[in-house]
C-alpha cells in the first residue's frame, strides 16, 4: 500500500471539464482567492509540453507502424478528435483549463505540479487489460461519435449527477476502461497530492474528484505508485494465442493436402484462391482508405503472405503504411494538428492519420480474407478437409506398419 508523508496542510479541489469556459473561470477565480503555495494540475510532462510548447511535438513514423501498438495510437487520436469536436462546438481548446491554471500560478507566485500519469502509460494500461470484445466497442463507438453531426449538450458536463452518470455508463461499456481511466488515476493524482506540502489547489478534470476525495481520506487504499505505472504484460495472451493456433491450422491444411495425395491442379487451385481474396481484399482496403497507388500495390502483392509471418513489423498493413508515408510524408502541420482537428474532413486530411488509418485498413482486409479464404478454397476446389485429415493419418500409418 501507499505510505505517505504527514498530510499536507489543506487540498483544495477543483473539478473541471476540459473544453467548458466557466470551468477555466472557476480555475481563475479559486487560486486568485485562495492563493496557495502549489497549484497541481491533471497533467504529466509529455501533455504539459504538448499544451505549452506544441511546436515541438513530433513523433515517429517508424515507431507508430512497427510498435505493435497501431490500435492504441488509433484509439489514443480518435479520443483526441473527440474531445476536439466537443470543444469546437462551445469555442474552448481541450487543456485550456490546465493552461489558466499554469498561467494564473505564475500571477500569484505558486508553484506548479504535474500529478497525472504518463498518457502513454495510461493508454498502454488501458488496451492491455481490455478484453478484445471491450476494444471492438470502444472503436465502434468511437467511430460512431466521430462521424456523428448530433450536438451535445454540454451546460451540465460539470454536473455532479452528469458525471456519476457518465463514470457509471463507462463501467457498463468497459469495466476494464473504467479501471484504468478512472479508478487507477484517481489513486494516482491523489498519491502525488499528497506528496505535495503547503496549501494545494488541484485542478482536476470533474469526473475524478470524487475518487481523490476518497483515496486523501483513505491513503493506505493507494496501491504503490510504482504499481500503477507498470504496463501489465499478460502471461497469456489469449490473442497471440489464437493466431498462432490459426496459423497453424492454415499450415496444418495446406500441407495435409499434399499429403493427401491430392492432385497437382487441385493444389494449385488452392493456393491460387489463397493469394487472390488476399490481393482483392487487402487492396479494396487500401483503396478506400485513399492510400498510394503504390502502397494498393504492395498491399495486393504481399498481402496472401503476411498471415504467416510473425513478426509485428513485417504486416501488411506496416508495408503498406511506410510506403504511404514515404510517398506521402507527413509534414510538422501534420505532427501538430493530429491531436487538434475537431471536424472528420481536418482528421482525415492530416497525412499522420492517414498512415496509421491505411496500414490499420490493410490489416484487417488481409485477416477478413483469411478467414473468407478457409471458407471458399476447400468447397470451391472440390476438397473436403476431413477426407484430407482421413487420408493423411491413412498414409502417415501406413508408412509404420
Amino acid at each position: 500500500m501507499y505510505e505517505s508523508p504527514d498530510q499536507p496542510a489543506e487540498i483544495i479541489i477543483v473539478g473541471t471539464a476540459h473544453i467548458s469556459e466557466e470551468s477555466i473561470r472557476e480555475v481563475q477565480r479559486t487560486i486568485e482567492a485562495e492563493r496557495p503555495d502549489v497549484v497541481a494540475v491533471e497533467l504529466d510532462p509529455g501533455r504539459y509540453q504538448a499544451l505549452t510548447h506544441p511546436e515541438q511535438q513530433s513523433a515517429s513514423i517508424k515507431d507508430v507502424l512497427s510498435s505493435g501498438r497501431l490500435y492504441q495510437f488509433l484509439v489514443h487520436w480518435l479520443l483526441a478528435y473527440v474531445q476536439n469536436k466537443l470543444g469546437s462546438e462551445v469555442g474552448v481548446k481541450p487543456g485550456s483549463e490546465m493552461l489558466s491554471a499554469i498561467e494564473v500560478a505564475g500571477s500569484v507566485g505558486a508553484s506548479v505540479a504535474l500529478v497525472d500519469r504518463d498518457i502513454n502509460i495510461t493508454i498502454a494500461r488501458f488496451w492491455a487489460k481490455m478484453r478484445l470484445i471491450e476494444k471492438l466497442k470502444m472503436l465502434i463507438a468511437l467511430l460512431g461519435i466521430t462521424t456523428s453531426d448530433e450536438e451535445i449538450d454540454l451546460e451540465d458536463i460539470t454536473n455532479d449527477d452528469v458525471i456519476s452518470q457518465l463514470v457509471s455508463e463507462l463501467r457498463q461499456f468497459s469495466p476494464s476502461a473504467a479501471q484504468v481511466l478512472v479508478d487507477e488515476r484517481d489513486a494516482y493524482l491523489a498519491g502525488n497530492l499528497l506528496k505535495l506540502r503547503g496549501k494545494i489547489v488541484a485542478v482536476v478534470g470533474a469526473g475524478h474528484k470524487e475518487g481523490i476525495k476518497h483515496f486523501l481520506d483513505h491513503p493506505e487504499l493507494i496501491p504503490p505508485l510504482e504499481e500503477l505505472n507498470a504496463v501489465p504484460k499478460r502471461r497469456v495472451n489469449l490473442t497471440k494465442i489464437a493466431g498462432m493456433v490459426f496459423l497453424a491450422v492454415i499450415v496444418g491444411l495446406f500441407a495435409l493436402m499434399f499429403l493427401s495425395g491430392a492432385p497437382l491442379g487441385v493444389v494449385l487451385l488452392a493456393f491460387g484462391y489463397w493469394f487472390v481474396l488476399h490481393a482483392v481484399f487487402a487492396a479494396s482496403f487500401a483503396t478506400a482508405s485513399r492510400s498510394h497507388p503504390l502502397a494498393i500495390a504492395a498491399s495486393a502483392g504481399y498481402a496472401g503472405f503476411s498471415p504467416f509471418v510473425p513478426l509485428p513489423f513485417l504486416k501488411v498493413g506496416v508495408i503498406a503504411g511506410l510506403i504511404e508515408a514515404a510517398k506521402r510524408p507527413p509534414g510538422t502541420e501534420d505532427f501538430l494538428g493530429i491531436t487538434k482537428a475537431s471536424s472528420v474532413r481536418e482528421l482525415l486530411s492530416n497525412k499522420l492519420f492517414r498512415i496509421l488509418v491505411v496500414a490499420v485498413a490493410v490489416n484487417v482486409g488481409s485477416t477478413l480474407a483469411t478467414f473468407i479464404a478457409l471458407l471458399v478454397i476447400f468447397p470451391m476446389t472440390g476438397v473436403n478437409p476431413y477426407d484430407i485429415l482421413h487420408a493423411a493419418l491413412s498414409h502417415v500409418i501406413g508408412g509404420f506398419a
